[in-house]
C-alpha cells in the first residue's frame, strides 16, 4: 500500500466519523507564535505515589498472588492425572499442566518487569530532566552571528 492510499484511507474513516480533517505539521509552531501543546496537555506528568503503590501491590501483592494460584493448580492438576492414570485424560490433564506452568512463569517473569520497571521510572525521568537541563545550560546565549553583505 502506497503512502498516499493510506493517507487517503485515514482522511476517508475521519470523514465516516464526522470528524474534521487533521493535516499533520512536523516542526512547527503555532502562527499565533504561542506554545504548541500538542494533543492539549502541556507537561508529562508523573504520580511517583501511584508508581510507589502498584510496586507495592505488585510486590505484597499480585506476585505472591500468582505464585499461590500456580501451586494450587499444580496440585490439582497432579492430583486429577492420577486419578486418570491410564486413560487418555491423564495425558491430556499433563500437557495442559504444562502449558499452564509456562504461562505462569511468563506471567510471572512479565509483572517482574513491570515491578522493575515502575521501580526505575523516577530515577529515570529525574535523569532525563537533568541531562537536558544541562544540555541548555551548555548553550552560548551569545550574539547571533551575522553574515556579511
Amino acid at each position: 500500500m502506497a503512502w498516499d492510499e493510506w493517507e487517503q484511507l485515514k482522511s476517508d474513516a475521519r470523514e465516516r466519523r464526522g470528524e474534521p480533517p487533521q493535516p499533520m505539521q512536523l516542526n512547527s509552531i503555532p502562527s499565533d507564535g504561542g506554545v504548541a501543546t500538542g494533543s492539549g496537555a502541556q507537561n508529562l506528568k508523573t504520580d511517583p505515589m501511584g508508581k510507589r503503590a502498584a510496586v507495592k501491590a505488585l510486590q505484597e501483592e499480585i506476585r505472591p498472588g500468582t505464585d499461590t494460584a500456580g501451586d494450587g493448580a499444580r496440585e490439582a492438576s497432579a492430583t486429577a492425572a492420577q486419578t486418570f492414570s491410564g486413560w487418555a485424560t491423564s495425558e491430556g490433564l499433563a500437557d495442559a499442566h504444562k502449558e499452564w506452568e509456562l504461562q505462569v512463569t511468563n506471567l510471572k517473569g512479565r509483572l517482574g518487569n513491570d515491578q522493575t520497571a515502575l521501580t526505575k521510572a523516577h530515577g529515570e525521568f529525574q535523569f532525563v530532566d537533568h541531562s537536558v537541563k544541562s544540555q541548555i545550560a551548555r548553550v552560548d546565549p551569545g550574539r547571533a552571528p551575522r553574515r556579511e553583505i
